[in-house]
C-alpha cells in the first residue's frame, strides 16, 4: 500500500510540475461555466431541472471526455518515450502497484478538477436570491455518474497509453474510444436489430447521465462502470507485462 501511495504521489508531483495541468484545469472549468449558463439563457423563465444545468449540457461532456484524454495521455506514453518506464518497473515495486499508483493518481486529478464546479450552483444560489431552495438530490446523484463515468474512461484511456510511445496517438485514441462509448446510444441509429439497439442503448453513457441528473440511481450502470474500470486496469496490467516478455 506504501508503495501505491508513493507513486501516486509521484504521479501528482508530475502533473502539477507542467503547465499543462493547470491548462487543463482552467480550460475545463471555463467550458463548463459556459455549458452551465448556456441553459439558463435559453430557458430564461422556464422550468429545468437543476442537475440538468451541468449535467445535461453536451459542451460539458465534450469537454470531460477531452479532459480525461489529456490527463491520461502521459501515463504510459511519456514513460516509454523517455526511458523512464524501464527504470520504474525495475525498481522494488510490482507491476500492479506501478499500474493502480499512476491510475490511483490520474483519477484524484480527475477529482481535483471536477470539484470547482459545485460552486456553479452555489453561485447560482446566491445570485439568482428569489430562486427557491435547489433540489440537491439531482446534483448528488449527477456528480456520482461524472465520477463513474470518469473512473471508467480514466482506466481505457490508460489502456490506450500503455500501448503506444506517443502522447497524441494516446490522446486521439483514448478521445475516439471514450467518444463512442458516451454516444453509443447515436450508433444504434444505423445498427439493425431491436435487440443490438436495445443493447447500445443501455451502454450508452448519454443515456445514464439523463437519468442520473434528474435524480433517477440506476444500480446497473454502477456495476457497469466500476466492471469497465478493473477490467481495462487489469488489461492495462498485461499490456505493459507483455511489453517486458518481449523486450528479453
Amino acid at each position: 500500500m506504501a508503495n501505491i501511495i508513493t507513486l501516486l504521489k509521484r504521479q501528482l508531483r508530475a502533473y502539477f510540475h507542467t503547465p499543462l495541468a493547470y491548462v487543463i484545469m482552467a480550460a475545463f472549468l471555463v467550458v463548463a461555466g459556459l455549458g452551465f449558463c448556456r441553459p439558463l439563457v435559453q430557458h430564461l423563465g422556464e422550468r429545468i431541472g437543476v442537475g440538468e444545468l451541468l449535467f445535461g449540457a453536451p459542451y460539458f461532456w465534450v469537454a470531460v471526455l477531452a479532459a480525461v484524454a489529456l490527463i491520461t495521455m502521459p501515463l504510459f506514453a511519456e514513460e516509454r518515450r523517455s526511458g523512464t518506464l524501464e527504470m520504474l518497473l525495475t525498481a522494488p515495486v510490482t507491476d500492479l502497484q506501478v499500474v493502480l499508483g499512476k491510475y490511483a493518481g490520474a483519477l484524484i486529478f480527475f477529482l481535483l478538477m471536477t470539484m470547482p464546479t459545485a460552486a456553479y450552483f452555489i453561485l447560482l444560489k446566491v445570485v439568482a436570491r428569489g430562486m427557491a431552495a435547489p433540489d440537491w438530490r439531482p446534483i448528488f446523484t449527477g456528480y456520482l455518474s461524472l465520477w463513474l463515468i470518469g473512473a471508467c474512461f480514466i482506466a481505457i484511456g490508460m489502456f490506450v497509453s500503455a500501448l503506444t510511445r506517443s502522447q497524441v496517438v494516446a490522446a486521439v485514441g483514448c478521445f475516439v474510444a471514450v467518444s463512442i462509448f458516451f454516444f453509443l446510444d447515436t450508433v444504434r441509429l444505423v445498427v439493425p436489430g431491436a435487440a443490438a439497439q436495445e443493447a447500445l442503448t443501455y451502454l450508452s453513457s448519454a443515456q445514464h447521465v439523463r437519468e442520473f441528473a434528474q435524480g433517477i440511481v440506476d444500480t446497473r450502470p454502477i456495476v457497469l462502470y466500476l466492471s469497465l474500470a478493473v477490467f481495462f486496469v487489469f488489461a492495462t496490467l498485461k499490456a505493459i507485462e507483455a511489453r517486458q516478455w518481449k523486450q528479453l
